[in-house]
């Protein structure tokens, strides 16, 4: 499964929910990906509730790069 890719100067991350297994993808630029990776919480309107970053999962392949977000 294709997470996330290099577009640029943007990055597709995707937020996982894990008490309901709920997933939100969205498309950060560098400015605000160095703001989440430096965060411990996040808000997520589709989740309704702040979160705790619970872990984060990198993975490198050829030229692409994804990124997973775990949240409690």
């Amino acid at each position: 499964m294709n997470v996330a890719s290099n577009q640029g100067e943007t990055i597709t991350v995707v937020f996982v929910y894990q008490k309901t297994e709920q997933t939100v993808e969205m498309t950060l630029n560098s400015a605000q990906l160095k703001a989440l990776l430096n965060s411990k919480q996040v808000y997520i309107e589709r989740f309704n509730t702040n979160l705790k970053i619970e872990n984060t999962v990198w993975s490198y392949a050829g030229s692409k790069v994804s990124l997973q977000i775990y949240l409690k």
